[in-house]
C-alpha cells in the first residue's frame, strides 16, 4: 500500500471527549504512552460513561497542542464523539477538532501496525502540515477481520 496517498477534504468541525495524554515522537514517549491510553480508555469503559455521545458512536484518536512539529510534544486524546462536553466525568476531558483542510489517509490491515506504518510515511513526507490538529477515525471498518481500516486526517495549509 502507498502510505502517501491521499484525498483533501474540507471538514467541519467535531467535539470529542475522552482521556488524554501529554506524550513524544522523537523521544519513544508515544510508543508507551498511546497503548497506555488506548488501554486506560477501554478498561475505564469510558465510552459508556460518557454523556451525550453523537451517534453513531465512532471512537477518535486526537492529536492536538502541538509545541512545534511531529517531532515536538503534543496532546493524545482518545475518545468518542460527542454533541456536547458539559457533563463529562472528572477523569474526561473535551476537544474541539477545528474545521479545516484535511489530508485523509486510509490505514489498511493489520493494525495498529498499519497505523504506525502511515504515520511514518506523514512524518517522511512534505505535506504543508498546520499542526492544529490531526485525528484519526476507529469505526465499525476498525473491527473489520479480513480488511481493518483507520481514516488518518491530517490538517494541511489551502493552497
Amino acid at each position: 500500500m502507498d502510505d502517501t496517498a491521499y484525498t483533501v477534504e474540507k471538514l467541519s468541525s467535531r467535539l470529542v471527549a475522552g482521556i488524554e495524554r501529554r506524550t513524544c515522537n522523537a523521544d519513544g514517549r508515544s510508543l508507551k504512552d498511546i497503548p497506555a491510553c488506548w488501554q486506560d480508555y477501554l478498561s475505564t469503559k469510558a465510552v459508556a460513561r460518557t454523556p451525550d455521545r453523537a451517534k453513531p458512536t465512532v471512537m477518535y484518536a486526537v492529536y492536538s497542542g502541538y509545541t512545534t512539529d511531529w517531532t515536538g510534544e503534543y496532546s493524545y486524546l482518545l475518545g468518542c464523539g460527542v454533541t456536547k462536553a458539559d457533563k463529562l466525568p472528572k477523569d474526561l476531558v473535551a476537544r474541539e477538532i477545528p474545521a479545516q483542510t484535511y489530508a485523509h489517509f486510509k490505514a489498511q490491515g493489520q493494525m495498529p501496525d498499519a497505523v504506525v506504518g502511515t504515520w511514518a510515511g506523514i512524518w517522511g513526507s512534505d505535506l504543508p502540515r498546520t499542526y492544529v490538529c490531526d485525528f484519526e477515525i476507529y469505526d465499525a471498518r476498525f473491527t473489520d477481520k479480513n480488511k481493518p481500516e483507520v481514516d488518518i486526517y491530517v490538517g494541511i495549509k489551502e493552497e
